[in-house]
């Protein structure tokens, strides 16, 4: 049974590492070409924040970055735990460039030829939304992703979507809107534009959940796959305690957390309460905390 302890924690150790690398990594990506393209204004001929590449880009950056914490913390810890906020925030991070990407590679590019991974172009519309997708898949959070947070995602998405019709249709460039940089309406009326760019977003966004929660079932057989089917109630009490002992003393005291979802998934198999399995960690953490204290 110490190897299942062991097995537990490189689990998270890894997580947080893959979290931590690839984070800071698209944080870098965007940021360096977002500034590189502040300088050269002169070449877009029109605000570059009127762009979604831009936006989403953006977005990514942000939720990457504000992962990073959380990732340092679970190296320290050796627990790597992140809000459910900053799941979805994620989420929507990878659904928005997840759309930048297949639009690229689905419409832009059969119009306007390499010119769509020109220059930044490559690392905004190819290498870091396929970061930030495989940042957030990677992760293998315990957080399941479900259908009402489809919607959420979307929703910089869909705020783009109005305000870039409201200039360029009801607006107009002549009349001080934007550029219909995305050409919405040369091929067919603009209201058909608007419901394919719907439908690809739903579409991203299902996709990516559907491959999100599957990752995250098969995580959760990896953690339980050497758990026997016969163990009783007194063999997951042990556990629970060696458990907490490891974590007190590995952590600060103040830093120990609770596994709830180790917990919560050995309730779900075995039928055990997660608050008996609480109280046998709590008292394996304070067993080692102690035992620290003497020494």
């Amino acid at each position: 049974m110490k190897d299942k302890k062991r097995y537990l924690i490189s689990l998270y150790k890894t997580r947080s590492r893959v979290a931590l690398i690839a984070g800071i990594l698209v944080f870098c990506i965007t940021m360096s070409c977002v500034f590189y393209e502040l300088q050269h204004l002169d070449n877009w001929g029109e605000n570059i924040f009127h762009y979604f590449t831009f936006i989403s880009n953006m977005i990514a950056a942000l939720s990457s970055i504000m992962m990073v914490p959380y990732a340092v913390e679970g190296i320290r810890k050796k627990r790597f735990i992140l809000p459910n906020w900053i799941v979805i925030m994620q989420y929507s991070a990878a659904v928005c460039v997840g759309i930048t990407m297949v639009t690229t590679l689905a419409i832009i590019f059969p119009m306007q030829g390499m010119k769509a991974f020109g220059g930044s172009n490559f690392w905004l519309h190819v290498v870091s939304p396929l970061c930030t997708i495989i940042l957030f898949n990677c992760i293998e959070t315990p957080v399941e992703i479900s259908k009402k947070c489809v919607a959420i995602a979307l929703i910089p998405y869909w705020i783009y979507m109005i305000v870039y019709y409201y200039e360029v249709i009801i607006v107009g460039k002549e009349n001080g809107g934007w550029v219909d940089i995305y050409s919405i309406e040369s091929l067919w009326p603009a209201w058909v534009s608007v419901i394919l760019m719907f439908v690809i977003g739903f579409i991203v966004a299902v996709i990516m959940r559907i491959i999100h929660n599957r990752l995250r079932k098969k995580s959760v057989r990896r953690m339980t796959r050497i758990w026997r089917d016969d163990m009783e109630d007194a063999e997951l009490l042990i556990e629970a305690f060696g458990l907490g002992r490891y974590m007190g003393q590995h952590c600060d005291a103040n830093d120990i957390t609770v596994p709830l979802d180790i917990f919560a998934a050995m309730q779900s198999r075995y039928g055990i309460s997660i608050e008996r399995l609480t109280k046998a960690f709590v008292r394996g953490a304070l067993d080692s905390i102690k035992g620290k204290g003497n020494k």
